[in-house]
């Protein structure tokens, strides 16, 4: 795909830049903040409960069995939680080793078929855009799965190109494909597939007599399908065994129904499709700056009729592994997220970082003008920071950022990103010390960088950047710790960790995924009133469930029946708990970042152990057993 030489040796100073970087944004920044209410917290719960009940097959939260998604990711949070025991950090530890893996592996690649300056920087890229670090602040596989994808590709490429045995390239494709099944069902399987596919009818393989078609002939097909079924069937073959209507929910209803927008229940909102495309100018920032060296290495490559190198065959791979991840969620609107596009997004920080390479290589003056755009980009965004935090002059430091964010019903919550729409101008008052940092370094950074690259120091323009953003993500990781009491309820549970006896009730109203934080944080299992929806639904209707959705009456008669009982309410549930508990019998026990714990009595709050899910089981009378179809 270009002129660039590929290189045979690694070398270890591009080695030891590359895991400085990517350990000090990655593991660095795993610790904190702490797990956020919704899928963070809710995924944390279902790998502890892999521990408690020492069941590897059928995942459970808050006792509900829960078989949305595929358990490589939870086996891998479990066993992190086996051995450092449970917290943030061992929570995100699988995650930020995933993408220590990753930015090596992408240096690999890059360097094996584009050269060492390519490898290089798509290595930098991958580890240092925006969007990556902001997507591995919670518990989703995507990191992981672009891993599995990378290495699955960089395998078959190998073997392809004749750098690698056929057996050991395509049974290493085939084994990942596996993994990458486990990891996110379908698409874990179907984008490797299809994107080999595209890139063998691509290259002749459907020709007589061409050399891709020899090569084809000579692949381990059969074994490899092999391979990749005992990596990925024993579980799905145990998972339904274990659990009445798999399949469908499974297969059907999780895979089918959520892509074109029918799964029941109703999940996240679609991002509208101009959207999507546009946030990834924001997801690979700083580097979406050097689109145009993309584009003139994509004008290059179509000039060329026939491929032959292994560089230009893996240019063709890139190309094509992005093209089927982009046109697919473009075409299926029903289940598009922000993020979704992540497995492809090493192919491509590795184009990237070829064009840049190699516009870097011929010396384009256009890359000065990119560059100089960005520094512009950066003075105007850190004027715009310093003109929020002077807005916000009147307000205290230290003021609790609920308080000054804004609020939207629950409906607006749909999108995964939505929370960021709720900043103010009085909000920056709190976020004062990362929005100063953040300034300074988008300022400094971008200035530094451009100004080496009218010197035509260009490596040390793109290293600044990476820097920069080292910085920039560890500036944001503090904002998402002023965040906290928003996004997550450990500072509730702080205040109650300790105090709750064995014999009290926690119940939450509304859907449980609202409170996950908290239950993960005092290891309290929960009651749930008016909230028998969204994720726990299907799994409430199995007999080994416990008897723990309330209606209006049953609820009525915990409140008011002899044991103490303490009612989670998140803030867009507030108006409607209250209608339906009576003012002189709540008492407010703790409230923070909207978020207000209640008690059915005055009682003063003694220490005591806390109860576990195994408690509130016994207790519930419930019996647990498996079910067969």
């Amino acid at each position: 795909m270009t002129s660039i030489t590929p290189t045979d040796a690694p070398r270890a100073s591009s080695l030891l830049i590359l895991l400085s970087i990517v350990i000090a944004i990655f593991v660095g920044t795993a610790a904190q903040p702490a797990l956020l209410d919704d899928a963070d917290g809710c995924h944390a719960l279902a790998a502890r409960e892999i521990l408690q009940r020492h069941d590897w097959t059928v995942l459970y939260v808050n006792g509900i069995r829960w078989i949305e998604k595929p358990p490589l990711h939870y086996w891998l949070v479990a066993g992190s939680y086996g051995l450092f025991g449970q917290s943030a950090l061992s929570t995100r530890l699988p995650i930020a080793l995933a993408m220590v893996a990753l930015v090596l592996l992408m240096y690999d690649f890059g360097r094996r078929f584009f050269g060492e300056r390519a490898g290089f920087y798509a290595g930098l890229m991958m580890g240092t855009s925006a969007g990556v670090f902001l997507f591995t602040r919670i518990m989703i596989p995507e990191a992981l799965l672009a891993f599995e994808f990378a290495a699955a590709f960089y395998l078959f490429l190998r073997a392809w190109t004749g750098s690698l045995p056929a057996r050991i390239g395509w049974w290493g494709y085939a084994a990942i494909v596996g993994l990458a099944t486990l990891t996110r069902a379908g698409i874990g399987a179907l984008f490797p597939i299809a994107v080999v596919a595209i890139f063998i009818t691509c290259t002749g393989g459907w020709r007589q007599n061409s050399e891709a078609r020899r090569r084809l002939a000579a692949a381990p097909l059969a074994s490899s399908l092999a391979v990749a079924l005992i990596v990925s069937l024993p579980w799905h073959v145990l998972a339904a065994l274990r659990v009445r209507g798999f399949l469908w929910f499974y297969f059907v209803n999780e895979q089918v129904l959520r892509a074109v927008g029918r799964r029941y229940p109703a999940d996240y909102t679609a991002v509208p499709l101009w959207l999507w495309l546009g946030a990834h100018l924001i997801w690979f920032f700083p580097w979406s700056f050097y689109l145009p060296s993309l584009a003139a290495e994509l004008k290059s490559f179509r000039e060329r009729q026939v491929t032959r190198t292994p560089s230009d065959e893996a240019g063709l791979l890139l190309l094509v592994w992005t093209g089927v991840v982009f046109l697919f969620f473009s075409i299926v609107s029903g289940s598009r997220m922000e993020y979704y596009s992540f497995g492809a997004w090493p192919a491509v920080a590795l184009l990237l970082a070829v064009g840049l390479a190699r516009a870097e290589q011929a010396d384009r003056h256009w890359l000065v003008g990119v560059h100089g755009l960005l520094a512009l980009i950066g003075t105007i965004a850190a004027v715009v920071l310093g003109g929020l935090i002077w807005a916000s002059r009147e307000v205290a430091g230290g003021t609790d950022i609920s308080n000054l964010l804004g609020r939207h019903d629950t409906s607006f919550y749909r999108v995964s990103m939505a929370t960021l729409l709720d900043l103010t101008p009085r909000a920056f008052a709190a976020l004062r010390m990362p929005a100063a940092a953040a300034a300074m370094l988008l300022l400094v950074g971008t200035l530094v960088a451009w100004w080496f690259r009218q010197q035509g120091r260009h490596w040390p323009a793109t290293l600044t950047l990476a820097v920069m953003m080292v910085g920039f993500c560890h500036a944001a990781n503090l904002a998402f710790q002023i965040f906290e009491p928003r996004l997550s309820s450990r500072p509730l549970a702080d205040q109650m960790r300790g105090r709750l006896l064995p014999s009290d009730r926690l119940v939450v109203y509304g859907e449980f995924e609202q409170a996950c934080s908290f239950s993960f944080y005092t290891d309290q299992a929960a009651w749930i009133y008016n909230g028998r929806y969204n994720g726990l639904e299907f799994g409430s209707h199995f007999p080994d469930a416990p008897d723990i959705f309330l209606d209006d009456r049953r609820f009525a008669e915990l409140w008011q029946g002899a044991e103490r009982v303490f009612l989670f309410v998140p803030p867009e549930q507030r108006a409607a708990a209250l209608a339906r508990v009576p003012e002189g019998t709540r008492h407010i026990v703790a409230e923070v970042g909207g978020k207000t714990l209640f008690a059915n009595r005055a009682a003063g709050l003694l220490s005591q152990p806390r109860p576990s899910l195994q408690n509130l089981n016994t207790q519930a009378h419930v019996k647990r057993g498996d079910m067969t179809d």
